[in-house]
């Protein structure tokens, strides 16, 4: 899966992925730091983690909670926060919408 399409993704139709077209389009270019000074959390911390970036991870956690009522302490528990999953083979197609 390239990074664009698993860090817009937006759902799963068995073994495709459903990306946003025109989101993936607009921010693509932008690392997980700027995705999080968008408030593009998810997007920002999905491509955290197909960088295997720790930083940026730190980062994004950082920036998610200065804006939330509850504080995470951890990185890892924003995989079930925004119902993110490491990139899989499983995955074998996209489908753009």
């Amino acid at each position: 899966m390239k990074r664009n399409d698993y860090i817009f993704t937006i759902g799963f139709d068995g073994n495709k992925a459903i990306v946003d077209r025109q989101v993936r389009a607009r921010y693509g270019r932008l690392d997980a730091r700027a995705l999080a000074d968008k408030g593009m959390f998810q997007a920002a911390y999905r491509c955290a983690v197909f960088e295997d970036d720790t930083e940026a991870a730190r980062y994004v956690l950082e920036k998610f909670n200065e804006g939330s009522s509850i504080k995470y302490k951890d990185t890892g528990e924003l995989f079930k926060v925004f119902g993110v999953q490491r990139p899989s083979g499983s995955i074998i197609g996209i489908r753009a919408v």
